[in-house]
């Protein structure tokens, strides 16, 4: 069996659902509470596609720290960034260009 290790960061504003995905995709449970994340908080989940097992490492950052330096850092060595916007808070997706600009300097070759 082949083994394939990934770094994905979830980049978004504070409150627009990251913790929500991540918590329904690796504990496949829902809470409609607010849990608001300081810093980064990672999370693992393993697939199995095929014959290769994928070890997931995801990175749920807080949000807001677009520019900050200390999150960039959190950035580097990352497989790929999925953007998370809230579409009831349309500032959120305008904000999406700002992340995936921020990610990009800090892994240019990351898609």
């Amino acid at each position: 069996m082949n083994r394939l290790t990934a770094k994905i960061c979830l980049l978004g504003e504070f409150s627009v659902g990251k913790t929500s995905l991540i918590r329904r995709f690796v504990e496949g449970v829902f809470d409609e509470r607010y849990l608001s994340t300081l810093g980064v908080k990672i999370n693992r989940r393993t697939l199995h596609i095929d014959q290769t097992e994928i070890n997931l490492i995801i990175w749920d950052t807080a949000g807001g720290e677009k520019f900050d330096q200390v999150v960039q850092n959190y950035y580097r060595g990352a497989a790929g960034a999925i953007l998370v916007c809230d579409v009831t808070r349309p500032e959120t997706l305008s904000a999406l260009h700002e992340y995936a600009t921020a990610f990009h300097s800090a892994s240019p070759h990351t898609p």
